[in-house]
């Protein structure tokens, strides 16, 4: 497939970059806000403004409804925020081309590492990518082609038919709920937008995911370059080189901190209001049909939130790993101007480096079990008000 081709060093996320300038987002030229904007006016049009101004048949429903639209906000405006910070974005990629390239250079232990990370990445995002396409069909055409079926399939005897809806919402005066031909011509504008949806959460959630990662990578060359180094008794010839790749890994994830630090805020609010809405709704129903739909998106965001948690915490540890494996191989008993240059690395090796929501928390496994908590006691408040 032409668009998994490699155009880019390993080291540098190409799939990221295809995925986002498919919505208009680009490290090679100025983005196209055109494209984003429609992209963020169909989530307008389809989803919010009905969500939030048509009403709801029951109360059952506009919990399903509201969380909904808390799960899809978080998807629309994390795309916006990165077009927000492409300068950003672009920064962190010329950072990574530069970094990358330098390291191709280096000996087959610290470069083989760069070069078998992201085959592994690009595997496992192509097998994703592929994959996510039987749930985004199943999504967008089960529920019109299970409505349809049991409309033509019912009986003279049966007064009513179920009309399985793409989305919670009342739609513009639409009569979706009990007449067919408005239900089609909802059905016809919400597949598209039912693709539409997936397509901008795989983006963002792969592009941040993915960045993360890559961001990790290079602390974990760092510290081979550093174990390699000290192996040979290098450090005459090489700390130089150490010094300038370790600072420009802290750049990259600085960069990438100030690039998600809004999109994670959001992610943590909203998150923490869709898993509100699920437990609220059992708690309320109990046990149904639209039960499920909820149930799919706790998964969804408990999967992305997770992810960011695990791989924040990842990105951490990397970065304070460098301090220890200095400690490990001996700085202290290297010459006095060598000795110098390495207390530098270990006093940069403890500034904490990670990925923070705002900047308020930083993003790790220990911040997972607070959004748990803090769930709970906003659920525990709903309970007492409904």
């Amino acid at each position: 497939m032409s668009f998994f081709t490699i155009d880019k060093p390993p080291g540098v996320p190409h799939v990221v970059l295809k995925l986002l300038q498919l919505m208009g987002i680009s490290v090679e030229q100025r983005v196209r806000y055109g494209r984003v904007i429609l992209i963020f006016v169909v989530f307008l049009m389809a989803i919010a403004i009905p969500k939030m101004c048509f009403g709801y048949p029951d109360f059952e429903s506009s919990v399903i409804g509201l969380a909904e639209l808390f799960f899809q906000t978080n998807r629309f405006i994390g795309v916006l925020l990165i077009a927000r910070n492409n300068e950003t974005l672009t920064q962190l990629i010329r950072k990574a081309e530069g970094f990358t390239r330098a390291v191709l250079t280096e000996v087959p232990p610290v470069a083989q590492h760069l070069i078998n990370q992201d085959k592994k990445i690009n595997r496992v995002l192509k097998v994703y990518l592929i994959a996510i396409l039987v749930p985004a069909n199943f999504y967008s055409n089960a529920p019109i082609a299970m409505t349809l079926w049991s409309y033509y399939g019912a009986t003279a005897n049966e007064s009513s038919i179920q009309f399985n809806l793409l989305m919670e919402e009342n739609f513009y005066g639409l009569d979706i709920r009990s007449n067919l031909n408005h239900y089609l011509i909802f059905g016809a504008i919400m597949v598209p937008t039912a693709y539409l949806c997936s397509f901008v959460g795989t983006a963002k959630l792969v592009s941040l995911l993915t960045l993360i990662k890559y961001c990790t990578i290079y602390f974990q060359v760092v510290s081979l370059k550093i174990r390699d180094t000290a192996r040979h008794r290098r450090y005459n010839t090489e700390l130089s080189t150490i010094v300038r790749m370790h600072q420009d890994a802290l750049e990259m994830a600085t960069q990438l901190k100030t690039l998600t630090a809004s999109i994670l805020l959001m992610q943590l609010l909203l998150c923490v209001l869709v898993w509100s809405s699920m437990l609220l709704y059992f708690t309320v129903s109990g046990f149904g049909t639209q039960f499920i739909n909820l149930l799919v998106l706790f998964l969804f965001d408990t999967t992305e939130m997770l992810g960011y948690c695990y791989l924040g915490n990842e990105l951490s540890d990397a970065a304070t790993q460098i301090g220890t494996v200095l400690y490990e191989n001996g700085w202290e008993d290297e010459n006095p101007v060598v000795q110098k240059k390495l207390q530098l690395l270990l006093f940069r090796s403890q500034n904490r480096v990670g990925i923070m929501a705002g900047k308020f928390a930083y993003m790790n496994m220990e911040q997972f079990g607070e959004i748990v908590k803090t769930t709970y006691s906003f659920f525990v408040v709903l309970r007492d008000v409904f």
